[in-house]
Formats: structure tokens, sequence, C-alpha cells
């Protein structure tokens, strides 16, 4: 299934890459041409904030530079996933045993609005469980400082 990712234009859509342009005006071209009676099926979402996407990794880079034990930022993703809830209850089939597996956060995943929800519920998680050593406004310099590095 082909996927791309628009932006409105004053002379209407376009792909925001090349490669989404083009992929829109193959699909443009596909309900110009496509006959009476034919089916098409279509999803579309609102892609999410991609600063706010940033600015979470950015607070998983701090995590990583500050914890002895979630010391690389896939660690510390999954803990900030395991400390906010955002996991489902797997029975493992030959011990019995339960374990939380985190579940995704990727675009596809989670709309902006939850993902707001999640990222806030993650400081309260990190500030309380990953990293309670660190004072809230220690916190927000780090991260502005971090962002700035990416620019």
């Amino acid at each position: 299934m082909a996927s791309a990712i628009l932006i409105r234009t004053p002379s209407g859509l376009r792909g925001s890459t090349d490669v989404d342009d083009s992929k829109w005006r193959k699909f443009k071209r596909k309900l110009e041409t496509m006959g009476v009676g034919k089916w098409l099926r279509i999803e579309w979402s609102s892609p999410r904030n991609g600063k706010h996407h940033a600015k979470f990794f950015a607070l998983l880079t701090m995590i990583s530079e500050n914890s002895e034990v979630y010391d690389d930022v896939d660690k510390a993703l999954i803990a900030v996933k395991l400390v906010v809830g955002h996991f489902d209850l797997v029975q493992h089939p030959v011990t019995g045993e339960i374990s939380q597996i985190p579940k995704s956060i990727a675009y596809e995943s989670m709309s902006q609005e939850d993902f707001e929800d999640f990222y806030s519920r993650a400081i309260d998680g990190i500030l309380s469980h990953i990293l309670p050593q660190m004072p809230r406004a220690t916190m927000d310099k780090l991260l502005d400082h971090i962002i700035s590095g990416w620019a």
C-alpha cells in the first residue's frame, strides 16, 4: 500500500518530498482515470508534529547521558514506555509468566493528541522514577541545549 505525506499549498496539495509528490501525482491520475463502479480503499491521518517527536528523542538522549541503567536511547525508550504504562501484557507460552511488551510510538501508531498525552506522562514518569534526582528546570535546560545542537 502506497503512502505519502502531503502539504497544503496555495495552489493545492503536493507531496512533502519529491518521492511523496510523485506518489501523490500517481494517485491523482488513478482517481481521474478510475472507471465508474470501481472501488478504491484509502486511509488518511494527520502526521505528528516532527519537532515534538525530535524533542522526545532529545529527552531519550538526555536519559541515556544521565543514567547508568538506561545508558543508550533504545534502553531509555523502553524504560519510558514501561513507566507510562504504554505496553501490552503477554503470557509466556512456556513459563506462563506475564511480561510487559512495549507498544509502538511510531507515527502510524499514535496520533499527535495521543503523543502529547504520552509525552506529558513520560516527563512525569522520568522525573519520578528514572531520573528522580533531576529537577524539572534542569531537565528543561538540558532539552533546550540538546535540541539547539541539532538545528
